[in-house]
């Protein structure tokens, strides 16, 4: 019994510091409309080296995976195969845009990964341009 509550411990443990992404641009913009929030939209592919350490590492950071889930909606979307629409389309990985609902860029392209602190601020700064682009009488 005792290791069945450890393994049980230890799995919600491991799933505790996730990013909610959403997997098609239509829903996240969709749900970036209803909530009134920017999008990061990370391009990624099968087989790229940065886009894994990304997503087993800077990923997994609680304070960067809290802060992502509570101020953006996460879209993630394969370079090869996404409904993103034309202006977002890279043919390289790991990319980032930060767009509004209706895809507008608040911020420009992000080019490769970073650490989880730097990824972390440049989140806090596009959220705070995002947040001073809005018309008074929705801040």
């Amino acid at each position: 019994m005792r290791n069945i509550l450890f393994i049980l411990l230890l799995a919600l443990a491991l799933n505790a510091a996730q990013i909610n992404w959403l997997y098609t641009y239509k829903e996240g913009s969709a749900v970036a409309a209803k909530e009134n929030k920017p999008m990061v939209v990370y391009m990624h592919r099968p087989g790229c080296e940065s886009c894994d350490f990304l997503e087993q590492k800077v990923f997994q950071d609680e304070n960067l995976t809290a802060y992502t889930n509570e101020h953006f909606v996460p879209v993630l979307l394969n370079v090869s195969k996404s409904d993103a629409p034309k202006h977002l389309i890279v043919k390289m990985s790991p990319v980032f845009h930060f767009v509004d609902a209706k895809g507008k860029f608040i911020e420009e392209t992000l080019y490769g990964g970073k650490n989880a602190k730097s990824f972390l601020k440049i989140l806090q700064e596009v959220e705070v341009k995002f947040t001073n682009s809005k018309p008074d009488s929705t801040r």
